[in-house]
């Protein structure tokens, strides 16, 4: 890929020729990376005033030469309170996201492919429900024509939607209807 000039270009259509590959949530797709080298940004703020860990101690951040934080470190990972592709999310995580979609009345999924497991399986679950579905992403999405299966031809919407359109021209017309009640 570096051989290639992939990331020589910002056009697009360049880069696919040269073999970059961009999935539809925006990630590149990097053959052969090895990923068991990532390494995380030290957090800035904690670099200049160290937490205060859970047993009173004061945290210790450290970095590599390169300033990534490195493992020998008590505080300090920059790391977004997200769950990654791959990990798994808390068991309390995900029983409140069942729970969430047990005392729902539909659902609406917004710019995901549902791609991970964690995510499909909440659809999947409002499907077993009989609960209408929304979704809004541009690009594909998994499992999305069983969702939509057995929808008689007179829905307009009620009970199901697919609208593959850009999030900023849709949602604010749906906050807008929400609003409305």
């Amino acid at each position: 890929m570096l051989e290639a000039g992939a990331l020589d270009t910002e056009n697009p259509d360049e880069r696919r020729k040269k073999g970059l590959k961009t999935n539809p949530d925006g990630d590149v797709d990097l053959p052969d990376a090895p990923y068991s080298t990532f390494r995380y940004p030290a957090c800035p703020t904690c670099l200049t005033n160290p937490p205060v860990l859970a047993d009173g101690s004061k945290g210790r951040v450290e970095i590599d030469s390169d300033g990534a934080w490195s493992p020998t470190s008590t505080a300090g990972v920059l790391k977004p309170a997200v769950v990654m592709f791959g990990e798994s999310i808390a068991a309390e995580v995900k029983e409140a996201a069942e729970e969430a979609i047990d005392n729902a009345s539909r659902i609406l999924v917004i710019g995901s492919s549902l791609a991970t497991y964690s995510a499909w399986r909440l659809v999947k679950r409002a499907k077993v429900r009989n609960m209408p579905i929304g979704i809004l992403n541009l690009g594909g999405v998994r499992g999305e024509e069983s969702f939509f299966a057995n929808l008689p031809s007179t829905n307009v919407g009620e009970l199901g939607v697919r609208c593959s359109e850009s999030v900023d021209k849709i949602l604010p017309k749906v906050v807008e209807q929400l609003q409305k009640g």
